[in-house]
């Protein structure tokens, strides 16, 4: 009876110490499982995007439709001073158009030299100047969005003569002489080749060819730049895009040499975008118009808002591909932009006021101490302490990729032997 007894016994203890083993994983498992995740090398940019209005120094030769002309400088050319870049063809139509030309030239500096001289009489008139420059763009959205361009020449000169105007009221004389230089180099090219002594155009100064004229080139000036306002940069932007939408805009005849090493840009931003763009603060610009080209830039003017809308204007000093190629560009602003190893937020600890990550080696849970960069809902990007700057003096090996660290920290203490990870 007793050895029955027994065996029954026998029966049940190996289920039950089954059970038990089970159990001890289970509860291992749920309570006591260590998850970890393998470190990553990664960048993390801080960047806003925007329409940019291109500004350069492009001196431009504007000549009149109807003349033909040879280019003898391809668009994008890098040229010198003195460099051969345009050939007039001479025929019967091209001094009747020529002179026409100077003659329009010739009453715009007349027009620019009597109001430097009577700068007060335009004082008193300012509110008639803004209407007029009003009904200008205005006119130019309408010729965009019919496609009627037979009137564009001679609304866009008005325009140009009415912002001249509108810079002289406010005191800006002095700038101005050098765009009246510019307009008098302009007509004395065009005497020339009136008078049959040049029919040749030579560089008069270095940088990139561009045979795309948009009119904008004496207003769109870095020398104009300090008066440009929220209002009238936002006008020309909605401009350009109007008449860039159209299918039938006419290209302005002529070429121009833009300066490739000084530009700018204008842009239209949110009041909480701007907040970080101080004055002097480096960026780093990406457009994606110009084959997604990037360059540095520097913070040049930040306008207050005016209905939550602020104009940044950037100063860039490298040349940037096909620049020269577009007035308006899609542009990102990168205010920021960091690169280190990617880890998850979860895995940040703090041990003696120092942040760091718990670390799998050889089985063995190790401290490294790291830097936190940038956090992203629940992933950070962390970068290695220097010892000396942080005040370190326990050397620890270094973050790396590859790395293997804890998530859950809390079940883990520092120098905690792993036996199933060894």
């Amino acid at each position: 009876m007793g050895a029955k007894k027994n065996r029954i016994s026998s029966i049940y203890i190996f289920p039950v110490l089954f059970f038990i083993i089970c159990l001890s994983y289970l509860i291992r498992f749920m309570f006591f499982k260590i998850e970890t995740e393998i470190v990553k090398y990664d960048s993390i940019e801080n960047a806003i995007r925007t329409t940019a209005l291109i500004v350069r120094n492009e001196p431009a030769i504007t000549l009149p439709t109807g003349v033909e002309i040879s280019y003898k400088a391809s668009e994008g050319e890098r040229v010198s001073s003195g460099k051969k870049i345009l050939e007039v063809i001479k025929n019967n139509q091209t001094d009747v158009n020529i002179a026409i030309k100077i003659k329009q030239l010739n009453d715009r500096i007349n027009e620019i030299k009597q109001s430097d001289i009577n700068n007060n009489f335009f004082s008193k008139d300012k509110e008639k100047i803004e209407r007029q420059i009003n009904e200008r763009v205005g006119d130019l959205k309408n010729i965009a969005k019919s496609g009627d361009f037979k009137r564009f020449d001679t609304i866009k000169d008005d325009l140009v003569a009415d912002l001249y105007k509108k810079s002289l009221i406010y005191g800006e004389g002095s700038f101005f002489g050098k765009n009246l230089e510019q307009l008098q180099k302009e007509k004395s090219t065009l005497e020339g080749i009136y008078n049959n002594s040049i029919d040749v155009i030579y560089a008069q100064t270095s940088g990139v060819v561009s045979h795309s004229l948009d009119g904008y080139e004496q207003i769109l000036s870095p020398m104009n730049i300090k008066d440009f306002s929220l209002n009238s940069i936002k006008e020309i932007i909605g401009t350009v895009k109007s008449i860039n939408s159209s299918n039938n805009k006419e290209p302005i005849n002529g070429i121009k040499i833009v300066d490739n090493f000084l530009w700018y840009t204008c842009s239209l931003i949110s009041e909480d975008q701007a907040k970080e763009l101080i004055i002097g603060k480096k960026v780093r610009l990406r457009f994606n118009d110009f084959e997604n080209a990037e360059v540095n830039g520097e913070i040049y003017e930040v306008s207050a808002s005016e209905g939550d809308t602020c104009l940044v204007i950037i100063k860039i000093t490298e040349y940037a591909s096909k620049f020269y190629s577009k007035r308006i560009a899609e542009m990102d602003i990168i205010k920021d932009y960091n690169e280190g190893f990617t880890v998850p937020l979860k895995a940040i600890v703090v041990k003696d006021n120092i942040k760091g990550v718990y670390v799998l080696r050889r089985g063995m849970i190790k401290f490294v101490p790291v830097a936190v960069m940038t956090e992203d809902k629940d992933r950070c990007l962390v970068k290695n302490l220097d010892e000396e700057s942080s005040g370190l003096k326990t050397g620890y090996d270094p973050l790396k990729v590859f790395d293997e660290v804890i998530i859950t920290t809390e079940k883990v203490k520092e120098n905690q032997v792993l036996t199933d990870k060894i």
